[in-house]
Formats: structure tokens, C-alpha cells, sequence
């Protein structure tokens, strides 16, 4: 392993419990139980290249996952030309890198768009988590060092997926949950995150076959007065887990599409009492359906709350915020429905370049952005209301990070940190 510091990297090492509140970090993909809402006030809403850029960052190497923001730092990865997999620490006020850590080499099939530096870090303030393309999982310490890894290929076989490597590992807990869903021995891990180990391991052998077996979504925390769940979908199910034992609370399968790519990329996103799940929109022939986020068991067709079929997104994962539900199709068609009855609000065009970016909330506002790294805000309400459309124009396939009033937005140029 490589490891670059600055010198003043030393300072930031000193009173781990004096960390920030989580409610002002982005602890990983898609912030706090990977659903995209921040509670936090005075993001903007407005910028460009020569506006309320406070900083920018150039990576050594390229990568499609998502900065992470926890205490005064930003964590991103990435992948040189040579292969080398990277992680890096940013000071969030300055820019300035705290250190760069090589923490493998490699590489495995993915699609042109995307590489092994697909899945998004994920830290407690202490340790970061990291997972590449590879199969390599492992946890650095806040200083850079590497503390253990592992070669999911190596030990479980290696990941044939049409299109690579997308699902970010979620840590809950101290529980590291990481899915592998493809066209071979598909998974559910459970780890300690401080050391490694295997806690538990659930097979996810679905009935689809070919392509409908691959899945590039993430788990993510449904919390309520009842306990924690842990959801994942894929393979054309829905899945709820005990997060401490892995065992299966409740499964909505079915979620089948009229064509031979029915793989899933859209994640199931949570909020208001509903689980949402999207069922492959390639083609525009996919659907989303929302169920009551109590279950137990088999969960028939009857328990779906709603299903809605126009303008269904493929790649970016909706977004539960105020009662109502926000997604975007890949050609740039957003929509809003309730939560809990599926009605349609508006389904409006922001955009006509492709899209694969998953929306973000915060203050009353959802930031959709498209392909371009270009950003509409617009306020979270019944009716469309564009505040801002704010231009970068460089390819992005990254969901933004929104933490302590600033938006951090990654291209494939450059990561921007974005504040008034």
C-alpha cells in the first residue's frame, strides 16, 4: 500500500469524541441510512465555475463514487490509468489533501462509463470503509493507514455482472453490511467493521436468470419505533433484514419488466412509512411501486401502496422527502408523486441530456442534477417551481454530498466544493 500525507495531517488526529454531530455529516453514499435528505440549513442554491466555487479538487485518476463529508474531511476514491485504487482526505474548508493512500491494484470488467472506483466510501469518523470493483473491501484509520482488507472474489467467487461493480458498502452500528448481486453466487455480508470478521452471510439465489440477477443498488436503514431494517434490492425483489442476525423480515418479489435487461441499478430508497423500489426503466418499460415499510413474510402483489409506470427511472434511485416522492428519468423527465397514494403531483422535463444522477434534499429543495454536472433546484412542492439551473457542463455519474451548507459535487474532472 502507498500512502502520501501532508505534514499538518497530524493535527486532525487529535479527540475523536469531540467528532461532529452526524446530522451535519455525509457519512456515505446518499447521506445518513443512504436516503439523500440533509436536515441542515444554508446550502445554495445557486453557482457556477466563477460563482460560490469555494474550492476545487483535481484527482489523480478517474471514478463514479460519491464524496463522503464526516467531521472536517471529505473522502473520495479512485482509480489511476496503472489501475492503483486510491482514497484520499480532503480538508472540507481548504481543498487540501491530507493524504492519499494506494490501497490496491487490479482490475475487473465494468462498462466504458464507469471503473473499479464506482462505490462510495462510508465512515464513522474514526475509520473509513472502502470498496473497489475488484472484490477488495478494507477499513483505513483516520491518518491513512490500512487496517484490514479482504478479496471478496478470492473468497466467494469472481463478480460477473454485465456492467461492473456499483453497490457501496453501509455501516450501521458497527455492522459493515455489503451486497454482491449477479450472474453467479449472489450475497448479503454482514462484517465487524473494526476487524473484518464475518458476522453473518445470507445467499440472495433469486428465481430471474441472465441479466435480471445483476444489481448495482445499495442497502439502506429503515428506522422506526419497531426497530432497524436493513433493505436491498435486487434480482426483481425487495428484501428486509434483521440487521443484527440477518435474518429475512419480509421479501416483495415480482418485480419483473417486458424486456431481457430487467437488471436493477436504481436503489430502494425509505421515508414517511413507505419502502419505494424501482423496477428496471430501461426502455422506459420499467415501473416503481412503494410499499408500507411494516411486513412480515412473503408480501403478495396486494400489499403494494401504489405502482407508477410513466416515466420510471433506470439508474437514479428516487428520493422520499415531505410526504412526496421525487425521481428523474434518464432522459431527463422528473416527477413528483405522494408517498402514500402514487398520485402524480407534476412530471415535468428538466433536462435533455442523459441522466444517471440520483436527486438530494435539504431546506424544502431537491437537487436534481443530470450527466452534464449541471443542477436544477427546485422547491420540494405540489407544484414545479425551479429556483436555480446551475451549469458545470462535465460529465458526472455521482450523487452530491450536502454537508455543513455546502454542496460537493464530483465530475470526472474535478470535485467542487460549492458554498455561499
Amino acid at each position: 500500500m502507498k500512502h502520501r500525507s501532508s505534514p499538518s495531517f497530524i493535527v486532525s488526529i487529535l479527540i475523536l469524541g469531540s467528532l461532529a454531530a452526524l446530522g451535519a455529516d455525509w457519512p456515505c453514499w446518499r447521506g445518513p441510512d443512504g436516503l439523500g435528505i440533509s436536515s441542515e440549513t444554508g446550502f445554495p442554491t445557486r453557482w457556477s465555475k466563477t460563482e460560490n466555487i469555494r474550492w476545487t479538487y483535481t484527482p489523480g485518476g478517474k471514478g463514479a463514487s460519491s464524496p463522503v463529508v464526516v467531521s472536517d474531511r471529505v473522502y473520495l476514491t479512485f482509480q489511476t490509468e496503472d489501475t492503483g485504487m486510491h482514497l484520499v482526505a480532503i480538508q472540507r474548508d481548504t481543498g487540501t489533501v491530507i493524504w492519499d493512500s494506494e490501497l490496491s491494484t487490479g482490475k475487473s470488467h465494468a462498462h466504458d462509463l464507469h471503473n473499479m472506483a464506482t462505490p462510495s466510501p462510508v465512515s464513522d469518523g474514526q475509520r473509513i470503509w472502502v470498496r473497489f470493483g475488484t472484490g477488495y473491501i478494507g477499513c483505513v484509520d483516520w491518518a491513512g493507514k490500512q487496517l484490514w482488507h479482504r478479496d471478496l472474489s478470492k473468497e466467494f467467487g469472481e463478480y460477473h455482472a454485465n456492467h461492473g461493480m456499483g453497490t457501496s458498502p453501509m455501516l450501521n452500528d458497527g455492522i459493515l453490511y455489503v451486497a454482491c448481486m449477479h450472474q453467479g453466487p449472489s450475497y448479503f455480508l454482514a462484517l465487524e467493521a473494526v476487524t473484518g470478521k464475518t458476522l453473518w452471510k445470507k445467499d440472495r439465489m433469486m428465481e430471474p436468470k441472465d441479466e435480471a440477477q445483476d444489481s448495482y443498488s445499495s442497502p439502506i436503514f429503515v428506522r422506526s419505533g419497531a426497530g432497524t431494517q436493513v433493505v436491498l434490492a435486487g434480482a426483481e425483489a425487495v428484501n428486509s433484514y434483521d440487521p443484527k442476525s440477518g435474518d429475512e423480515l419480509w421479501v416483495h418479489g415480482g418485480l419483473r419488466v417486458p424486456h431481457a435487461y430487467g437488471r436493477t441499478i436504481s436503489g430502494p430508497t425509505a421515508g414517511d412509512g413507505v419502502v419505494v423500489v424501482v423496477a428496471s426503466g430501461f426502455q422506459n418499460r420499467g415501473y416503481t411501486i412503494a410499499l408500507d415499510a411494516k411486513g412480515h413474510g412473503k408480501r403478495p402483489e396486494t400489499d403494494r401502496l401504489w405502482t407508477c409506470s410513466k416515466f420510471s427511472p433506470d439508474c437514479g434511485t428516487p428520493l422520499v422527502y415531505r410526504g412526496k416522492v421525487y425521481w428523474m428519468r434518464d432522459d431527463g423527465i422528473a416527477s413528483c408523486v405522494d408517498a402514500r397514494t402514487g398520485e402524480a403531483h407534476w412530471q415535468e422535463r428538466l433536462f435533455s441530456a442523459n441522466v444517471k444522477v440520483s436527486p438530494v434534499a435539504a431546506e424544502g429543495r431537491v437537487y436534481f442534477l443530470n450527466g452534464q454536472g449541471n443542477c436544477a433546484v427546485v422547491k420540494a412542492s405540489t407544484k414545479l417551481e425551479v429556483v436555480s439551473t446551475n451549469e458545470l457542463n462535465e460529465p458526472t455519474l455521482s450523487t452530491p454530498a450536502l454537508s455543513k451548507g455546502r454542496v460537493f459535487l464530483r465530475t470526472d474532472k474535478h470535485l467542487y466544493c460549492i458554498g455561499q
